[in-house]
């Protein structure tokens, strides 16, 4: 997947590349021809650009801001290696998983290796806060993923549920991305707690734009109706719903509870929750995701990084796709 890094950080982009390239060399053959499949299959890295950015809104990008970068990285691939093994997934990006290439036991025990490496790079930089937050991190993103797990197939989940799922399992990270950038290059706390925010509602327009992919009729890639195919539920039927009376509800979750969905049948479930406004709500929800996030940004101070961050969060909004 092609990278569009922002003007504003490009070389420093190229210095982080490298640092992030040297984690996954490894002397034997057979794990670095595994790594090697991750790294050039990794996609935008558009979470270590938030890291760059932040951190030069905030002060000077330095060495700290390079590791805490490579870190999020790498926290981001882990947690997808062994999303793919969960979901069964056969293809990413429309390139073939790890899993499916390898087995799911090589995949759940890469994921762990890249943990193991997020650990190294933490005990280089020595920072007490770091640990406690990275922390906090993994364990909110963990719990974010079992609760969806949990509430798979059950048409009961409310809109408040699911905004608390995806910012466990997405929009927190994103969050870390702005925060932690900006303490590498020794922001003040009212700065952190605002570009804090501006992640978050980065990460929760992000996973929603995510979750719409299921209903886009034309996206031919592999991930087309992922979620409608695993009863996953997500904002769009959740509204859907909402607007139904009881007897077109129970239809629609007849349809949706089916398990070898053909694709006249996933079409029809698109269909529906399309008439019923789902994905019309679910886009108006980025919009004003994105506008808030905007609104933040206006108070940081002026700076090349801070028009590249605007380019970034504007790139959300549903016009610009």
């Amino acid at each position: 997947m092609q990278k569009i890094i922002p003007y504003s950080i490009e070389k420093e982009f190229v210095e982080f590349e490298k640092q992030y390239v040297s984690i996954f060399q490894n002397k034997h053959r057979s794990v670095d021809e595994i790594l090697h499949h991750l790294i050039t299959t990794h996609g935008k890295c558009l979470r270590p650009m938030l890291v760059l950015l932040s951190a030069g809104m905030s002060g000077k990008i330095n060495r700290n801001t390079y590791l805490i970068a490579t870190i999020i990285e790498l926290l981001h691939i882990s947690s997808l290696v062994h999303d793919d093994v969960i979901d069964n997934a056969s293809y990413r990006r429309n390139q073939p998983t790890l899993n499916a290439l390898w087995s799911n036991k090589i995949s759940v025990l890469t994921g762990d290796y890249l943990i193991s490496k997020c650990l190294l790079v933490l005990c280089e930089i020595n920072d007490p806060l770091l640990f406690n937050y990275f922390g906090d991190l993994v364990n909110h993103m963990s719990e974010g993923e079992l609760i969806q797990l949990s509430k798979i197939n059950d048409y009961s989940l409310t809109e408040d549920e699911y905004y608390l799922i995806i910012q466990a399992k997405t929009a927190d990270l994103f969050g870390a991305c702005l925060y932690l950038g900006a303490y590498s290059s020794g922001a003040s706390q009212e700065d952190l707690t605002c570009l804090e925010c501006i992640g978050k509602e980065i990460g929760t327009a992000f996973q929603i734009q995510d979750d719409l992919k299921d209903y886009n009729i034309n996206l031919k890639d592999k991930d087309f109706a992922k979620d409608i195919k695993e009863r996953i539920v997500t904002l769009p039927l959740i509204h859907a719903m909402q607007k139904m009376d009881e007897e077109q509800k129970q239809t629609l979750i007849q349809l949706y509870k089916t398990e070898d969905k053909s694709d006249d049948l996933i079409c029809q479930i698109i269909n529906t929750v399309k008439q019923q406004d789902g994905i019309l709500f679910a886009h108006e929800v980025i919009r004003q995701k994105v506008k808030h996030a905007l609104q933040l940004l206006e108070r940081c101070k002026n700076s090349t990084y801070k028009d590249s961050l605007r380019e970034i969060i504007q790139q959300l909004s549903p016009e610009k796709q």
